[in-house]
């Protein structure tokens, strides 16, 4: 049987674009999702990697003749031999001594300027932020970082791409506009003469990340507003939709452990490991000491509350990390990094999922019992121990920190000097009535349900939860068949209970006095007496009729203008 075939609407989150989701049948659009999420969001690429929002702030990145770039005693050349194996890169000529290009870009924060560049009649580059006076030469001969020219970068790197090619960074931290400079140098001091350059790139961060092209405008991307996010999490080879609540990241620098607003009794290195993102932007702590090694930073939360706090750690050296509750008052959980396991909590609920090449994202939710918490890493010598013997090298890798309002961890929300919020997600079709079965129908869903609450993945309605056919799950994770017409209870049917995360197939049928709910292959519920609501047009993925109740991920969605038999159910829900 070919259950696409004979569906009214099918969704596979495969085909999407921005505020979209495709359906795969009808193929005329009228059966395609409205998606909406105003703000940017993070999602584990098909690669396996969390992907974040990366943009390129310069205009023109590789067009150094256009007007967005002013040369001072310089001229620009294109048509040259460049890293990448194309003629795109150009010769940077200074005329006399101290002759640059550049550029005025806005940025807000932590930034990251870089650019490839190749020795030519001159063998240095420096790059230079104005706003805040601070260069670094480099040497395109030895690929040595040179000395600082005026003030010192927070950062600065030089990476051999080979060919004679490096690529340069500085990393300066303002929140104005900004000018940045490229100078042809001799590495320590600029001069004239020429060198190569080739695509310039200004982020935000505190490292360069892959290269993205720009004309007129700055460009994104990865999940930015209003894109869905199709999620690979687990090592899936089929993406699902992930759908989730808003959430705020209260802790301000999430990546930036060297940070000043984050204290600790250990040492901090930055930029040590790859991280889940596939940069290399993870951050090594370690201790000289030996008890009670931990890193925290304190923020502003409601008592009484409940919030968890969640880490990406890596095993380096040390294999164990601990965390209090969110009021440091009690060591509550220990996380063992290098076999994927962790103790019962003293307090709350844990969790440890494994994101690959040995990195682990560690959770504890507790609930507040005062108006400050904590984001807090511990690192120790064995579970249920504040003990550390130090060698002066050992320790963890850390990465991503997150302390949020609710009772389970969310998708990844970065932060680079204050809290940011991620707004939900929402995807709904209105009028389309022709759609659905007036009198008779199934819906399918399969995904999975990541939280201990209710949540309705797909729903049938008016626009109103007056009349309406609903698959929810319960807060026990039990699936529900929840009926209503006019306004007045037709069905509910309650299913057992299924565990957390792990994939599910539901189907329900609904005719007059026939409803029935089905989960992984079995018919667990059937009420016999009730009427199908009127006037069904409109279908929401995650609502009830635009009221937010996710926290799931949805592999697919199918609707029949008829009800299945039991037999076709079950075959359509066995996993």
């Amino acid at each position: 049987m070919s259950y696409f075939d004979d569906a009214s609407l099918v969704m596979i989150p495969s085909g999407y674009k921005d505020q979209k989701v495709y359906s795969v049948k009808p193929i005329d659009g009228s059966g395609d999702l409205t998606f909406s999420r105003a703000s940017s969001a993070t999602r584990v690429n098909s690669s396996g990697l969390v992907e974040k929002v990366r943009e390129n702030l310069i205009l023109q990145s590789n067009t150094f003749s256009n007007a967005a770039w002013i040369n001072d005693n310089s001229t620009e050349t294109s048509g040259q031999a460049g890293y990448d194996g194309t003629n795109n890169a150009w010769l940077l000529t200074s005329t006399s001594a101290g002759g640059f290009i550049y550029q005025n870009t806005t940025i807000a924060g932590l930034t990251t300027f870089s650019v490839y560049a190749k020795a030519g009649s001159q063998i240095g580059v420096t790059l230079y932020s104005a706003h805040v006076s601070q260069g670094r030469y480099f040497n395109l001969s030895t690929g040595a970082l040179g000395g600082t020219f005026v003030g010192t970068p927070l950062d600065s790197k030089i990476e051999s791409i080979g060919s004679g090619w490096y690529r340069c960074s500085i990393t300066v931290s303002a929140t104005a506009t900004n000018n940045f400079r490229v100078y042809v140098s001799n590495g320590t001091a600029n001069v004239a003469g020429n060198i190569l350059i080739q695509s310039a790139q200004a982020e935000t961060g505190d490292i360069a990340t892959d290269y993205i092209a720009t004309t007129s405008s700055a460009v994104s991307v990865g999940p930015v507003s209003g894109l869905p996010r199709l999620d690979y999490s687990g090592g899936a080879s089929c993406p699902s939709a992930l759908l989730e609540p808003q959430r705020t990241n209260l802790v301000p620098f999430s990546e930036l452990y060297n940070n000043a607003t984050w204290a600790s009794n250990g040492t901090v290195v930055a930029n040590q490991g790859v991280s889940p993102s596939g940069y290399t932007d993870a951050d090594l702590f370690y201790s000289t000491t030996g008890t009670g090694r931990r890193i925290f930073d304190a923020v502003t939360i409601t008592s009484g509350s409940t919030y968890t706090s969640s880490v990406f750690a890596k095993a380096s050296g040390k294999s164990f990390i601990y965390f209090p509750d969110v009021d440091n008052v009690t060591n509550s959980v220990w996380f063992n990094l290098s076999n994927g396991t962790f103790s019962t909590p003293i307090e709350g609920t844990a969790t440890m999922v494994d994101y690959g090449n040995g990195w682990y994202r560690c959770s504890l939710t507790t609930t507040s019992t005062s108006t400050t918490g904590y984001s807090y890493v511990g690192i120790s010598d064995a579970s249920g121990s504040v003990s550390f013997t130090q060698n002066g090298t050992d320790g963890v890798l850390l990465w991503g920190s997150q302390l949020e309002l609710g009772a389970y961890a969310t998708s990844y929300i970065p932060t680079l000097s204050t809290a940011v919020t991620r707004v939900q997600d929402a995807a709904s079709k209105t009028g389309i009535s022709s759609l659905i079965g007036q009198t008779e129908g199934t819906l399918f869903f399969e995904g999975s349900q990541n939280l201990p609450q209710t949540c309705v993945p797909f729903q049938l309605s008016d626009t109103t939860n007056a009349n309406r056919v609903q698959i929810e799950i319960g807060g026990t994770t039990a699936p529900l068949c929840v009926v209503t017409s006019g306004g007045t209870t037709q069905a509910v049917i309650a299913g057992s209970t299924y565990t957390l995360g792990q994939n599910r197939k539901i189907a329900v049928t609904y005719k007059a006095n026939e409803f029935k709910l089905y989960q992984n292959g079995v018919l667990i519920g059937t009420d016999t007496s009730g009427s199908v609501p009127i006037s069904l047009s409109a279908i929401y993925v995650g609502s009830e009729s635009g009221t937010p109740y996710i926290g799931f991920d949805v592999k697919q969605i199918l609707h029949f203008k008829t009800a299945l038999s039991s037999t076709d159910a079950i075959t359509l829900t066995t996993l």
